[in-house]
C-alpha cells in the first residue's frame, strides 16, 4: 500500500511589495484635480514608506477597493487654500485607516555650541517686509554658515565636559500599536 504523504505549506506574502505595486498602478492611473495632483506624488511617497515599514498597513492598502486617486481627493477635500503636509499625512493615513489616531512627534537635534552673545544679539538676516513665499532674482538667498564655522562648533560641543548625552527612549508598544515614521 502506497503512503500519501502531504504537506501544507503556507503561502508567504509579500503584502510590502503588493502594496508598492498597486500603489505604482493606480499612480500610473492617476484622475484628479489639480490640487490633488498637487500632493499627489507626496502623498504616494509616503504611503509606500508607510507599507514598507507596517505590513498591516500595506495589507490594508492592498485589500482595499479605494484608489490613489481617491485617496488624493479626501486629502485635498475642503483643506482650503492651505494645507500643512502632516495634515495630508494625517489625511492620507485616515482615508486607509479611518479609526487610526494620528499624532505627530518633532525631535530637534541642538548640535554644536550655544550660539554666542553676539550671534543672539545680531540682527535677523530677513525683515518681515522683505519675507516673501516665492524666491526672488533680485534678492540674494540667504548663506547658511561657513563650513569652517559649523566644524568649529561641533568640535567645541565634542570637547565640552559639561555637554549632556540624549538617551533615546523607545516608546512603549501596544497591542495595536503601529510606528510609522515619514523619514524611514
Amino acid at each position: 500500500m502506497d503512503t500519501i504523504h502531504t504537506t501544507n505549506a503556507v503561502e508567504f506574502i509579500d503584502w510590502r511589495l503588493k502594496a508598492k505595486e498597486k500603489l505604482e498602478k493606480e499612480n500610473v492611473d492617476f484622475k484628479g484635480s489639480r490640487e490633488a495632483q498637487a500632493v499627489r506624488e507626496y502623498i504616494l511617497k509616503t504611503l509606500i514608506r508607510f507599507a514598507d515599514q507596517e505590513p498591516r498597513f500595506a495589507e490594508v492598502i492592498c485589500n482595499t477597493t479605494r484608489t490613489l486617486s481617491e485617496c488624493c481627493a479626501a486629502v485635498v477635500h475642503n483643506a482650503g487654500r492651505v494645507l500643512s503636509d502632516l495634515d495630508a499625512y494625517r489625511r492620507a493615513v485616515q482615508f486607509y485607516f479611518p479609526h487610526a489616531e494620528v499624532e505627530f512627534m518633532m525631535n530637534v537635534k541642538l548640535t554644536g555650541s550655544a550660539p554666542t552673545k553676539e550671534e543672539m544679539q545680531s540682527p535677523a538676516k530677513i525683515k518681515p517686509e522683505e519675507a516673501s513665499s516665492t524666491p526672488s532674482a533680485s534678492k540674494p538667498a540667504a548663506k547658511s554658515e561657513p563650513k569652517r564655522a559649523l566644524k568649529k562648533r561641533q568640535l567645541d560641543k565634542k570637547r565640552d565636559p559639561k555637554a549632556k548625552k540624549v538617551k533615546k527612549l523607545a516608546p512603549k508598544q501596544e497591542e495595536d500599536f503601529m510606528q510609522l515614521s515619514l523619514w524611514g
